[in-house]
């Protein structure tokens, strides 16, 4: 029987390739990528690096380092469970996040300083992370898509 197990267990890896990180889909270090990203506004910032530290059926642990156009680079962090409750990242924004899939979830947000608010869906495979969402400023809503290459 254990000669018949391993060999399964090697094919079935080789078909699914390798498995995301223990702790969940998305764990790792991000680059936003300016050339495939897009936003009808134009962008807001130069770069952008995200890490994720867990990513599982009861939350998520996410990071942020942002350098907007005006050159001003901050940086926020959240660790919050899946159950859609706004809660502060930064005295910048806050979240609120819902988990959709093991390799997608949602996210609503709030600037703190201007009232601008938006959502998200974050949809993960092994090389990329792409946002999908909207930021609404004085009534309009303005579309946009985010691209994340996968550094670490």
């Amino acid at each position: 029987m254990r000669k018949f197990i391993l060999p399964a267990i090697a094919v079935a890896f080789a078909i699914t390739g390798p498995a995301y990180a223990k702790d969940g889909a998305g764990v790792g270090k991000w680059r936003w990528s300016a050339s495939e990203s897009h936003y009808s506004t134009g962008a807001y910032t130069t770069e952008q690096t995200m890490e994720i530290t867990r990513n599982d059926k009861h939350g998520i642990a996410v990071s942020q380092v942002v350098t907007p156009l005006d050159g001003k680079t901050f940086s926020w962090n959240i660790e919050a469970p899946y159950d859609n409750k706004m809660r502060h990242a930064s005295q910048w924004m806050s979240f609120a996040f819902s988990r959709i899939s093991d390799t997608q979830f949602h996210d609503r947000y709030v600037m703190n300083a201007d009232g601008m608010r938006g959502e998200e869906t974050f949809t993960i495979t092994p090389d990329k992370i792409t946002i999908r969402g909207y930021s609404i400023t004085k009534g309009k809503k303005s579309p946009y898509v985010e691209v994340w290459d996968h550094v670490e």
